[in-house]
């Protein structure tokens, strides 16, 4: 359960929160929201890298201090090095965080024949691909995915919801929080429809 109390944030001018507490208890949450609303910096200020001006957020009762690295996000925002192929960039994250090579997701993904292509030269659906294999392999108990189904063919989004089935079944305690514009195929699913 991940409990959000008191944030305030904002760029600039431009206030995103304001004393905003919410309770997110269900396992599966589908965050659903226009453009500019604030989903992405929500589950960026959730992973730690962005800084609210001021709040608080507990994971089962933890802050995300006393959490470790038990908490993964695939999104747009975080730059990927573009001078890298998918292989090394994937290979980086293998050798830091000390996971398994991803081979079943890799394959899963059919990303198998794009991992000697730059990052750049990526399709957007690979792009996005890369960002979710990259998540997904941490095997992290609170998983934060930001528009996971953009730019994914029919066949990759039937086997990232078989894959975040499999994901939360060896989790019991575990958290998937996504953000979408098209929440239907998601709430189908078996997630938790919230508006901001």
């Amino acid at each position: 359960m991940i409990e959000v109390i008191g944030l305030n944030k904002q760029f600039a001018a431009n206030v995103v929160y304001r004393d905003y507490n919410k309770v997110f208890s269900s396992q599966k949450v589908c965050i659903d929201a226009p453009n500019g609303q604030g989903k992405t910096t929500l589950l960026m200020m959730l992973a730690g890298l962005e800084k609210p001006q001021s709040g608080t957020f507990l994971f089962a009762g933890k802050t995300l201090k006393e959490l470790g690295k038990q908490v993964a996000i695939a999104t747009d925002r975080i730059a990927l090095p573009d001078f890298l192929t998918a292989n090394q960039i994937i290979h980086l994250s293998v050798s830091t965080l000390g996971c398994p090579w991803p081979n079943a997701i890799v394959s899963g993904f059919n990303f198998g024949e794009f991992l000697n292509t730059r990052f750049d030269a990526l399709s957007s659906g690979n792009q996005k691909k890369c960002q979710l294999i990259l998540a997904l392999m941490r095997k992290a108990p609170y998983l934060l995915l930001d528009e996971p189904s953009a730019a994914l063919d029919q066949a990759s989004i039937q086997y990232l919801l078989s894959l975040l089935d499999a994901y939360l079944a060896d989790k019991p305690n575990g958290q998937l929080i996504i953000t979408c514009h098209e929440p239907t195929v998601f709430v189908e699913h078996g997630f938790e429809r919230i508006s901001l």
